[in-house]
Protein backbone atom coordinates (compact mmCIF):
# COMPACT_ATOMS: atom_id res chain seq x y z
CA UNK A 1 0.00 0.00 0.00
CA UNK A 2 1.15 3.55 -0.67
CA UNK A 3 0.70 6.48 1.71
CA UNK A 4 -2.58 7.58 0.14
CA UNK A 5 -4.06 4.09 0.41
CA UNK A 6 -2.94 3.85 4.04
CA UNK A 7 -4.56 7.21 4.84
CA UNK A 8 -7.79 6.11 3.15
CA UNK A 9 -7.83 2.85 5.11
CA UNK A 10 -7.33 4.68 8.41
CA UNK A 11 -10.10 7.13 7.56
CA UNK A 12 -12.49 4.22 7.08
CA UNK A 13 -11.27 2.56 10.27
CA UNK A 14 -12.17 5.67 12.28
CA UNK A 15 -15.74 4.32 12.22
CA UNK A 16 -14.66 1.86 14.94
CA UNK A 17 -14.16 4.86 17.25
CA UNK A 18 -11.94 5.09 20.31
CA UNK A 19 -12.44 2.29 22.83
CA UNK A 20 -10.33 2.09 26.02
CA UNK A 21 -8.69 -1.24 26.74
CA UNK A 22 -5.58 -3.26 26.03
CA UNK A 23 -7.02 -6.47 24.57
CA UNK A 24 -7.07 -5.26 20.95
CA UNK A 25 -3.58 -3.72 20.98
CA UNK A 26 -2.28 -6.87 22.70
CA UNK A 27 -3.74 -9.04 19.96
CA UNK A 28 -2.34 -6.74 17.26
CA UNK A 29 1.18 -6.57 18.71
CA UNK A 30 1.14 -10.35 19.18
CA UNK A 31 0.35 -10.67 15.47
CA UNK A 32 3.35 -8.40 14.76
CA UNK A 33 5.63 -10.47 17.05
CA UNK A 34 5.58 -7.81 19.79
CA UNK A 35 8.02 -5.24 18.44
CA UNK A 36 7.70 -3.26 21.70
CA UNK A 37 9.15 -6.05 23.84
CA UNK A 38 12.60 -5.41 25.21
CA UNK A 39 12.70 -1.80 23.98
CA UNK A 40 13.69 0.87 26.55
CA UNK A 41 10.94 3.47 27.02
CA UNK A 42 10.27 6.64 28.94
CA UNK A 43 6.48 6.69 29.30
CA UNK A 44 4.71 10.03 29.87
CA UNK A 45 1.13 10.68 31.02
CA UNK A 46 -0.71 13.74 32.32
CA UNK A 47 -3.39 16.28 31.50
CA UNK A 48 -1.11 19.16 30.52
CA UNK A 49 2.58 19.38 29.64
CA UNK A 50 3.09 15.89 28.18
CA UNK A 51 4.16 17.07 24.73
CA UNK A 52 6.68 19.66 25.88
CA UNK A 53 8.13 17.35 28.54
CA UNK A 54 8.48 14.58 25.97
CA UNK A 55 10.24 16.97 23.58
CA UNK A 56 12.71 18.07 26.27
CA UNK A 57 13.55 14.49 27.28
CA UNK A 58 13.92 13.41 23.66
CA UNK A 59 16.33 16.23 22.89
CA UNK A 60 18.37 15.53 26.04
CA UNK A 61 18.77 11.91 24.97
CA UNK A 62 19.73 12.96 21.45
CA UNK A 63 22.28 15.42 22.82
CA UNK A 64 23.73 12.57 24.88
CA UNK A 65 24.29 10.62 21.67
CA UNK A 66 21.41 8.14 21.79
CA UNK A 67 19.32 7.26 18.75
CA UNK A 68 15.98 8.38 20.12
CA UNK A 69 12.43 7.61 19.09
CA UNK A 70 9.61 10.00 19.97
CA UNK A 71 5.93 9.08 19.90
CA UNK A 72 3.50 11.93 20.57
CA UNK A 73 -0.23 12.57 20.47
CA UNK A 74 -2.11 14.33 19.01
CA UNK A 75 -0.57 15.53 15.79
CA UNK A 76 -0.79 19.00 14.24
CA UNK A 77 -0.72 18.32 10.48
CA UNK A 78 -0.66 14.56 9.86
CA UNK A 79 -0.53 11.35 11.89
CA UNK A 80 3.03 10.69 10.73
CA UNK A 81 4.21 13.48 13.05
CA UNK A 82 3.54 11.14 15.93
CA UNK A 83 6.54 9.03 14.97
CA UNK A 84 10.01 10.61 14.90
CA UNK A 85 13.53 9.27 15.10
CA UNK A 86 16.27 11.70 16.11
CA UNK A 87 13.88 14.56 15.41
CA UNK A 88 12.99 13.43 11.90
CA UNK A 89 9.34 12.76 11.12
CA UNK A 90 8.80 9.34 9.61
CA UNK A 91 8.72 9.62 5.81
CA UNK A 92 5.54 8.86 3.89
CA UNK A 93 7.25 5.83 2.36
CA UNK A 94 8.39 4.65 5.78
CA UNK A 95 4.89 5.09 7.20
CA UNK A 96 3.30 3.31 4.26
CA UNK A 97 5.68 0.35 4.47
CA UNK A 98 5.30 -0.09 8.21
CA UNK A 99 1.57 0.60 8.32
CA UNK A 100 0.98 -1.89 5.53
CA UNK A 101 2.33 -4.61 7.82
CA UNK A 102 0.06 -3.37 10.63
CA UNK A 103 -3.00 -3.27 8.37
CA UNK A 104 -2.32 -6.77 7.08
CA UNK A 105 -2.02 -7.99 10.68
CA UNK A 106 -5.28 -6.23 11.54
CA UNK A 107 -7.03 -7.86 8.58
CA UNK A 108 -5.84 -11.29 9.69
CA UNK A 109 -7.34 -10.67 13.13
CA UNK A 110 -10.66 -9.54 11.66
CA UNK A 111 -10.73 -12.53 9.29
CA UNK A 112 -10.75 -14.99 12.19
CA UNK A 113 -13.45 -13.05 14.05
CA UNK A 114 -11.27 -10.87 16.25
CA UNK A 115 -12.14 -7.32 17.27
CA UNK A 116 -10.80 -4.75 14.80
CA UNK A 117 -8.13 -2.48 16.29
CA UNK A 118 -8.89 1.23 16.53
CA UNK A 119 -6.98 3.78 14.46
CA UNK A 120 -4.95 4.89 17.48
CA UNK A 121 -4.06 1.29 18.25
CA UNK A 122 -2.88 0.72 14.69
CA UNK A 123 -0.79 3.90 14.71
CA UNK A 124 0.69 2.94 18.08
CA UNK A 125 1.61 -0.51 16.79
CA UNK A 126 3.08 1.10 13.69
CA UNK A 127 5.20 3.30 15.95
CA UNK A 128 6.54 0.33 17.88
CA UNK A 129 7.40 -1.47 14.65
CA UNK A 130 9.01 1.62 13.13
CA UNK A 131 11.18 2.30 16.19
CA UNK A 132 12.27 -1.33 16.22
CA UNK A 133 13.26 -1.26 12.57
CA UNK A 134 15.06 2.06 13.04
CA UNK A 135 17.20 0.51 15.79
CA UNK A 136 16.34 3.16 18.36
CA UNK A 137 18.37 3.03 21.56
CA UNK A 138 15.46 4.43 23.56
CA UNK A 139 11.98 5.83 22.87
CA UNK A 140 10.03 8.60 24.59
CA UNK A 141 6.40 7.51 24.53
CA UNK A 142 3.52 9.91 25.17
CA UNK A 143 0.17 8.52 26.29
CA UNK A 144 -2.81 9.26 24.06
CA UNK A 145 -5.60 9.35 26.66
CA UNK A 146 -5.48 8.48 30.33
CA UNK A 147 -2.82 5.86 30.93
CA UNK A 148 -4.00 2.58 32.44
CA UNK A 149 -6.08 1.56 29.43
CA UNK A 150 -4.23 3.55 26.77
CA UNK A 151 -2.79 1.54 23.88
CA UNK A 152 0.74 2.73 24.69
CA UNK A 153 0.50 0.94 28.04
CA UNK A 154 0.99 -2.43 26.35
CA UNK A 155 4.73 -1.94 26.87
CA UNK A 156 6.73 -3.77 29.55
CA UNK A 157 7.77 -1.66 32.55
CA UNK A 158 9.44 1.48 31.20
CA UNK A 159 12.68 2.85 32.54
CA UNK A 160 10.70 5.80 33.90
CA UNK A 161 6.98 6.55 34.14
CA UNK A 162 6.59 10.33 34.09
CA UNK A 163 3.48 12.12 35.35
CA UNK A 164 2.98 15.75 34.33
CA UNK A 165 0.22 18.10 35.52
CA UNK A 166 -3.06 16.27 36.23
CA UNK A 167 -6.43 18.01 36.14
CA UNK A 168 -10.08 17.54 35.22
CA UNK A 169 -10.33 16.57 31.56
CA UNK A 170 -12.03 13.67 29.75
CA UNK A 171 -14.07 13.16 32.92
CA UNK A 172 -16.59 11.01 31.06
CA UNK A 173 -13.84 8.40 30.58
CA UNK A 174 -11.29 8.94 33.35
CA UNK A 175 -13.31 9.92 36.42
CA UNK A 176 -15.03 12.84 38.08
CA UNK A 177 -12.29 13.82 40.55
CA UNK A 178 -8.60 14.65 40.29
CA UNK A 179 -7.83 11.58 42.42
CA UNK A 180 -9.73 9.27 40.07
CA UNK A 181 -8.05 10.77 37.00
CA UNK A 182 -4.63 10.59 38.68
CA UNK A 183 -5.18 6.90 39.37
CA UNK A 184 -5.96 6.28 35.71
CA UNK A 185 -2.90 8.19 34.53
CA UNK A 186 -0.68 6.52 37.11
CA UNK A 187 -1.67 3.20 35.54
CA UNK A 188 1.53 3.50 33.50
CA UNK A 189 3.49 2.88 36.71
CA UNK A 190 4.59 -0.75 36.86
CA UNK A 191 6.87 -2.73 39.20
CA UNK A 192 10.42 -2.47 37.94
CA UNK A 193 10.26 1.13 36.72
CA UNK A 194 11.01 4.47 38.39
CA UNK A 195 8.34 7.17 38.63
CA UNK A 196 8.81 10.91 38.15
CA UNK A 197 6.06 13.25 39.35
CA UNK A 198 5.66 16.93 38.54
CA UNK A 199 4.76 19.02 41.58
CA UNK A 200 0.99 19.60 41.67
CA UNK A 201 -2.15 19.32 43.77
CA UNK A 202 -2.02 17.32 46.99
CA UNK A 203 -4.92 15.20 45.72
CA UNK A 204 -2.96 14.07 42.66
CA UNK A 205 0.35 13.70 44.49
CA UNK A 206 -1.16 11.61 47.28
CA UNK A 207 -2.81 9.29 44.75
CA UNK A 208 0.38 8.76 42.74
CA UNK A 209 2.46 8.32 45.89
CA UNK A 210 0.09 5.63 47.19
CA UNK A 211 0.24 3.75 43.88
CA UNK A 212 4.05 3.88 43.88
CA UNK A 213 4.06 2.53 47.42
CA UNK A 214 1.71 -0.31 46.50
CA UNK A 215 3.82 -1.23 43.45
CA UNK A 216 7.14 -0.80 45.31
CA UNK A 217 8.22 1.80 42.73
CA UNK A 218 10.65 4.57 43.71
CA UNK A 219 9.11 8.03 43.31
CA UNK A 220 11.18 11.06 42.29
CA UNK A 221 9.48 14.44 42.64
CA UNK A 222 10.13 17.33 40.28
CA UNK A 223 9.46 20.52 42.22
CA UNK A 224 9.47 23.61 40.04
CA UNK A 225 8.34 25.64 43.06
CA UNK A 226 11.97 26.05 44.11
CA UNK A 227 13.03 27.32 40.66
CA UNK A 228 14.03 30.97 40.32
CA UNK A 229 13.06 32.79 37.13
CA UNK A 230 15.86 34.89 35.69
CA UNK A 231 14.18 36.11 32.52
CA UNK A 232 11.28 35.40 30.21
CA UNK A 233 10.81 36.46 26.59
CA UNK A 234 8.85 35.31 23.57
CA UNK A 235 11.75 33.06 22.49
CA UNK A 236 12.36 31.27 25.78
CA UNK A 237 13.03 31.45 29.49
CA UNK A 238 16.07 31.32 31.77
CA UNK A 239 15.89 29.97 35.32
CA UNK A 240 17.85 28.38 38.15
CA UNK A 241 16.83 25.08 39.74
CA UNK A 242 18.56 23.12 42.47
CA UNK A 243 22.25 22.89 41.46
CA UNK A 244 21.64 24.13 37.92
CA UNK A 245 22.18 27.82 37.21
CA UNK A 246 20.98 29.58 34.09
CA UNK A 247 19.00 26.77 32.47
CA UNK A 248 17.56 28.04 29.18
CA UNK A 249 14.64 26.77 27.13
CA UNK A 250 13.74 27.41 23.52
CA UNK A 251 10.03 27.48 24.42
CA UNK A 252 8.38 30.21 26.44
CA UNK A 253 5.69 30.44 29.11
CA UNK A 254 5.96 30.07 32.87
CA UNK A 255 4.49 26.58 32.57
CA UNK A 256 7.61 25.55 30.63
CA UNK A 257 9.60 25.77 33.86
CA UNK A 258 7.49 22.91 35.25
CA UNK A 259 7.96 20.86 32.09
CA UNK A 260 11.69 21.56 31.93
CA UNK A 261 12.20 20.67 35.60
CA UNK A 262 10.28 17.42 35.15
CA UNK A 263 12.37 16.53 32.11
CA UNK A 264 15.58 17.36 33.98
CA UNK A 265 14.58 15.18 36.93
CA UNK A 266 13.83 12.37 34.48
CA UNK A 267 17.29 12.76 32.95
CA UNK A 268 18.79 12.46 36.44
CA UNK A 269 16.80 9.27 37.04
CA UNK A 270 17.95 7.81 33.71
CA UNK A 271 21.54 8.67 34.61
CA UNK A 272 21.14 6.72 37.86
CA UNK A 273 20.01 3.80 35.72
CA UNK A 274 23.20 3.90 33.67
CA UNK A 275 22.27 6.20 30.78
CA UNK A 276 25.04 8.73 30.11
CA UNK A 277 23.16 12.03 30.23
CA UNK A 278 25.44 14.71 31.62
CA UNK A 279 24.66 18.34 32.39
CA UNK A 280 25.70 19.52 28.94
CA UNK A 281 23.14 17.17 27.37
CA UNK A 282 20.45 18.44 29.74
CA UNK A 283 21.19 22.05 28.84
CA UNK A 284 21.38 21.35 25.11
CA UNK A 285 18.10 19.43 25.17
CA UNK A 286 16.22 22.17 26.99
CA UNK A 287 17.52 24.78 24.59
CA UNK A 288 16.80 22.85 21.39
CA UNK A 289 13.38 21.34 22.10
CA UNK A 290 10.36 22.79 20.28
CA UNK A 291 6.65 21.97 20.19
CA UNK A 292 4.47 23.52 17.52
CA UNK A 293 1.57 25.47 18.98
CA UNK A 294 2.89 25.79 22.53
CA UNK A 295 2.81 29.56 23.06
CA UNK A 296 4.51 29.83 19.69
CA UNK A 297 5.13 33.25 18.19
CA UNK A 298 4.12 33.37 14.53
CA UNK A 299 4.41 37.08 13.76
CA UNK A 300 6.19 40.10 15.21
CA UNK A 301 4.22 43.00 13.70
CA UNK A 302 1.77 42.74 15.28
CA UNK A 303 2.80 40.10 17.77
CA UNK A 304 0.75 36.98 17.10
CA UNK A 305 1.03 33.87 19.26
CA UNK A 306 -0.79 30.55 19.21
CA UNK A 307 -1.26 28.00 21.96
CA UNK A 308 -3.04 24.69 22.45
CA UNK A 309 -4.71 25.59 25.77
CA UNK A 310 -7.83 23.43 25.48
CA UNK A 311 -8.90 23.02 29.10
CA UNK A 312 -9.21 25.39 32.09
CA UNK A 313 -5.87 24.33 33.53
CA UNK A 314 -4.07 25.07 30.27
CA UNK A 315 -6.00 28.33 29.85
CA UNK A 316 -4.98 29.48 33.32
CA UNK A 317 -1.33 28.73 32.54
CA UNK A 318 -1.62 30.61 29.24
CA UNK A 319 -3.17 33.66 30.90
CA UNK A 320 -0.48 33.71 33.58
CA UNK A 321 2.31 33.54 31.01
CA UNK A 322 0.79 36.25 28.80
CA UNK A 323 0.43 38.57 31.78
CA UNK A 324 4.11 38.10 32.64
CA UNK A 325 5.32 38.43 29.04
CA UNK A 326 3.17 41.51 28.40
CA UNK A 327 2.44 43.10 31.80
CA UNK A 328 -0.67 45.25 32.03
CA UNK A 329 -1.82 44.47 28.50
CA UNK A 330 -5.21 43.28 27.27
CA UNK A 331 -5.21 40.87 24.32
CA UNK A 332 -7.06 40.20 21.11
CA UNK A 333 -8.07 36.55 21.51
CA UNK A 334 -8.89 34.23 18.62
CA UNK A 335 -10.62 31.32 20.37
CA UNK A 336 -11.84 28.01 18.96
CA UNK A 337 -12.87 25.11 21.20
CA UNK A 338 -14.49 21.69 21.09
CA UNK A 339 -18.03 21.18 22.30
CA UNK A 340 -17.01 18.37 24.69
CA UNK A 341 -14.46 20.54 26.52
CA UNK A 342 -15.06 22.78 29.53
CA UNK A 343 -15.22 25.90 27.37
CA UNK A 344 -16.91 27.92 30.11
CA UNK A 345 -13.93 27.20 32.35
CA UNK A 346 -11.56 28.20 29.54
CA UNK A 347 -13.39 31.50 29.06
CA UNK A 348 -13.46 32.19 32.81
CA UNK A 349 -9.66 31.93 32.95
CA UNK A 350 -8.93 34.08 29.89
CA UNK A 351 -11.65 36.70 29.42
CA UNK A 352 -10.33 38.93 32.26
CA UNK A 353 -7.30 39.48 30.03
CA UNK A 354 -9.25 40.07 26.80
CA UNK A 355 -9.63 43.32 24.89
CA UNK A 356 -11.71 41.66 22.18
CA UNK A 357 -12.68 38.08 21.28
CA UNK A 358 -12.79 36.56 17.80
CA UNK A 359 -14.70 33.30 18.22
CA UNK A 360 -13.97 30.72 15.52
CA UNK A 361 -15.07 27.21 14.62
CA UNK A 362 -12.21 24.65 14.59
CA UNK A 363 -12.14 22.33 11.54
CA UNK A 364 -13.45 19.21 13.28
CA UNK A 365 -16.88 17.64 13.83
CA UNK A 366 -16.61 17.98 17.61
CA UNK A 367 -16.19 21.75 17.38
CA UNK A 368 -18.35 24.20 19.29
CA UNK A 369 -19.69 26.66 16.73
CA UNK A 370 -18.22 30.13 16.77
CA UNK A 371 -21.69 31.59 17.25
CA UNK A 372 -22.32 29.44 20.32
CA UNK A 373 -18.93 30.45 21.71
CA UNK A 374 -19.76 34.12 21.11
CA UNK A 375 -22.98 33.68 23.09
CA UNK A 376 -21.09 32.00 25.93
CA UNK A 377 -18.63 34.89 25.95
CA UNK A 378 -21.44 37.45 26.14
CA UNK A 379 -23.07 35.54 29.01
CA UNK A 380 -20.07 35.95 31.31
CA UNK A 381 -18.27 39.09 30.08
CA UNK A 382 -18.85 42.50 28.52
CA UNK A 383 -15.78 42.02 26.29
CA UNK A 384 -16.75 42.66 22.63
CA UNK A 385 -16.95 39.44 20.63
CA UNK A 386 -17.42 38.47 16.98
CA UNK A 387 -18.00 35.06 15.39
CA UNK A 388 -16.31 33.60 12.30
CA UNK A 389 -16.83 30.31 10.50
CA UNK A 390 -13.12 29.51 10.26
CA UNK A 391 -9.96 30.24 12.27
CA UNK A 392 -8.46 31.91 9.19
CA UNK A 393 -11.36 34.38 8.96
CA UNK A 394 -11.00 35.23 12.63
CA UNK A 395 -7.26 35.74 12.27
CA UNK A 396 -7.75 38.03 9.29
CA UNK A 397 -10.24 40.15 11.21
CA UNK A 398 -7.99 40.34 14.28
CA UNK A 399 -4.99 41.38 12.20
CA UNK A 400 -7.02 44.09 10.46
CA UNK A 401 -8.24 45.47 13.77
CA UNK A 402 -4.91 45.29 15.63
CA UNK A 403 -3.02 48.45 16.43
CA UNK A 404 0.75 48.58 16.42
CA UNK A 405 0.94 47.83 20.15
CA UNK A 406 -1.69 45.08 20.22
CA UNK A 407 -0.90 41.44 20.92
CA UNK A 408 -3.02 38.69 19.35
CA UNK A 409 -3.20 35.19 20.78
CA UNK A 410 -5.06 32.31 19.11
CA UNK A 411 -5.75 29.35 21.37
CA UNK A 412 -8.05 26.44 22.11
CA UNK A 413 -8.37 23.27 20.09
CA UNK A 414 -5.21 21.63 18.81
CA UNK A 415 -7.11 20.80 15.63
CA UNK A 416 -6.94 24.40 14.49
CA UNK A 417 -3.21 24.93 15.02
CA UNK A 418 -2.15 23.52 11.65
CA UNK A 419 -4.36 26.02 9.81
CA UNK A 420 -3.23 28.88 12.02
CA UNK A 421 0.44 28.08 11.44
CA UNK A 422 -0.18 27.66 7.70
CA UNK A 423 -1.80 31.11 7.61
CA UNK A 424 1.61 32.51 8.58
CA UNK A 425 3.55 30.22 6.25
CA UNK A 426 4.60 27.78 8.97
CA UNK A 427 4.27 24.33 7.44
CA UNK A 428 6.98 22.57 9.46
CA UNK A 429 8.12 22.51 13.08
Amino acid sequence: MNYGQVSEYLSRAEAFGSIPGLSRIARLTDELENPQRGMPFVHIAGTNGKGSTAAYISEMLRAAGYRTGLYTSPYIRGFGERVRVNGEVASEDGIAETMTDVIEASERIIKVGGMPPTVFEMITAMGFLYFRRQNCDITVLEVGLGGRLDATNIIDPPLAAVLTRIGLDHTELLGQTVAEIAAEKAGIIKPGCAAVLMRQSAEAEDTVSAICGAENVPLFRADAGVARLRSIATDGICFDWENYEGLETGMTGLFQIQNAVTATRTAQVLEKLGWAIDESAVRAGLKKARCAGRLEILSEKPIFLTDGAHNPQGAAALAESLSVLFPGKKFLFVIGVLADKDYRGILAETLPFAKRVYAVTPPVKRALSAFALKEETAAISAVPAEAFDTPEAGIFAALNAAGKDDVICAFGSLYQIAGIRAFFGKTAD
